[in-house]
């Protein structure tokens, strides 16, 4: 907020601005992709990406625009302020660039909290989707088994016999695949080389946690 007020203006708008900031805080954190990227496009000017973190540069004058939803009350200084450097605000986010078999990953740092950020991988959730949809075939007598599968969708048959292990994952597995907690080193090729039936090994193997004893299968 610091950053964002101006010295002449009167409390009330200050007050307003952060109430505003609560409110689209709230709105973010439970809305939809459509409404982040659309936010993102009217306040974010540029961002940068090195080999340790993540520069981005937010217009202040936009970013509060976008917050009120009103012209600014300093409208004709800031829209010059604009222009120059003064109305940028950069912030950095810790990151790397890593290579997880043939993907290349932007892996967040741990935030203040000792929270992990989610990095959903486009790769894996494909997997486990076309792992249940093939499964899904075999089991209700849609197809006669794997080959069958594999003539139908023009796909070697070796890995489509890989790709299917991902229908047998445990299920706390999948749940962090799907919400994007999992190792940032985790690859396809990983996740369907020789799984083990045993639901603990399985995490073993794959860098999974392991569950409290009165949840472990």
């Amino acid at each position: 907020m610091d950053e964002l007020s101006l010295p002449e203006e009167p409390p009330e708008w200050t007050q307003k601005l952060m109430a505003a900031a609560a409110k689209q805080f709230h709105q973010l954190r439970s809305g939809a992709g459509a409404v982040v990227q659309d936010f993102v496009r009217k306040v974010v000017r540029r961002v940068v990406v090195y080999s340790d973190r993540i520069e981005v540069e937010v217009g202040k004058q936009k970013m509060r625009a976008a917050l009120t939803g009103e012209p600014h009350p300093s409208s004709s200084r800031s829209a010059t302020r604009e222009k120059g450097s003064s109305d940028v605000l950069r912030l950095e986010i810790e990151a790397r660039v890593k290579r997880c078999g043939g993907e290349l990953r932007l892996v967040l740092s741990v935030d203040p909290l000792g929270r992990t950020p989610s990095h959903p991988a486009s790769s894996l959730l494909k997997a486990l989707a076309r792992a249940r949809q093939w499964n899904e075939w075999i089991v209700t007598g849609e197809v006669p088994g794997q080959r069958a599968i594999a003539q139908r969708l023009d796909l070697d048959e070796r890995y489509l016999s890989r790709v299917l292990e991902c229908a047998f994952h445990a299920p706390d597995i999948v749940d962090a695949i799907l919400d994007g907690r999992q190792p940032s080193d985790l690859s396809v090729a990983r996740l369907t080389r020789g799984l083990p039936l045993s639901w603990v090994d399985q995490r073993n193997q794959l860098g999974f946690p392991a569950l409290r004893p009165r949840q472990e299968i």
